[in-house]
């Protein structure tokens, strides 16, 4: 992004949480008053819809729980807003609560759903009695116990429990390590390509019917697309009835990825683009020049076939 701008930008609050980290991350600049918290994700996706902010950070997806389904419903069904990039944060979580509680005496567990399911090891064996209460973000966790009067615990990280005023009684509390969460920043726009895309979609398929999937995914397969993500959700319609969300390799202004989102609107229901952006981590050198070779071969093989049929009727 683009620092030289101060930027309006919401992310799921309260301040303290892994999202906020992310945003300053994304955005390149430490302007805290260029940041924004709000309670869900929701109210940071109404946000940038209403222009209150100019772009929105929220978590998509964690390594030990999956897609961030608030995340994906919201971006498939409640507005038009496009990711416009993302970003893989490690996740390391502490077990804190207010000066003098210890463990023995904790009733209650506060912190996000995906945390608390992220550490159901640690607080079966160290907690197995205490209430587990899923709260908004982890940082409203720790303002939670931080206002709190009884013996409660909060699951968050260490610039949270610092921000409220807690001690750490347990560090790295995650079941594995290597835990880490993909935040997305979304927008109005499209950026253009960097040649190391990603481009993500919800397909609605035309009928629920064997093959129907297969038939889909054959769509990528036949040009070579790698997706990196199949991930079905319900479509809030009818009972039994999914969508598929897909993450493609590669960007929307590319000649394979654009055939083949056209051949899935004319195949399917409807495709819905949720964002053509640049993917997280390094880019690889070796895998971009395959795609744009195999772009190439394929916008040749696109001008031999034009070549012939102009040949058509030819001495009739």
């Amino acid at each position: 992004m683009d620092s030289a701008t101060t930027r309006r930008i919401a992310y799921l609050g309260p301040p303290g949480t892994f999202t906020e980290s992310a945003a300053r991350l994304l955005d390149g600049s430490d302007d805290a008053g260029a940041l924004t918290p709000f309670g869900d994700v929701t109210e940071v996706l109404r946000a940038v819809s209403d222009g209150t902010a100019d772009l929105g950070v929220v978590p998509i997806e964690n390594t030990l729980e999956g897609s961030v389904t608030a995340t994906l419903d919201a971006l498939a069904f409640d507005t038009d807003l496009l990711i416009q990039g993302e970003l893989e944060l490690p996740i390391t979580l502490v077990a804190a609560t207010r000066s003098g509680v210890s463990l023995d005496d904790v009733t209650h567990v506060y912190s996000h759903p995906v945390p608390i399911a992220g550490c159901r090891r640690w607080l079966t064996s160290t907690l197995p009695e205490a209430e587990r209460v899923p709260v908004a973000s982890t940082s409203r966790a720790a303002q939670l116990v931080a206002e709190s009067d009884g013996p409660d615990l909060a699951i968050a990280n260490a610039l949270a429990a610092d921000l409220f005023g807690l001690q750490i009684v347990a560090r790295d509390i995650s079941d594995r390590p290597g835990n880490s969460t993909r935040f997305v920043v979304v927008g109005h726009h499209i950026p253009p390509a960097t040649g190391w895309d990603k481009t993500s979609v919800v397909v609605f398929i035309e009928t629920n019917r064997p093959g129907a999937l297969l038939q889909l995914l054959e769509i990528f397969a036949e040009r070579d697309l790698n997706l990196t993500k199949i991930e079905s959700r319900p479509t809030k319609a009818d009972l039994g009835e999914y969508c598929f969300f897909l993450d493609i390799e590669g960007h929307l202004s590319g000649e394979r990825v654009g055939d083949a989102l056209a051949a899935v609107k004319r195949t399917q229901r409807d495709v819905k683009i949720l964002g053509s952006y640049r993917r997280s981590g390094a880019r690889q050198t070796d895998e971009a020049d395959r795609i744009r070779t195999d772009d190439a071969a394929y916008r040749d093989a696109a001008a031999w076939l034009e070549a012939w049929r102009e040949r058509v009727g030819d001495g009739a």
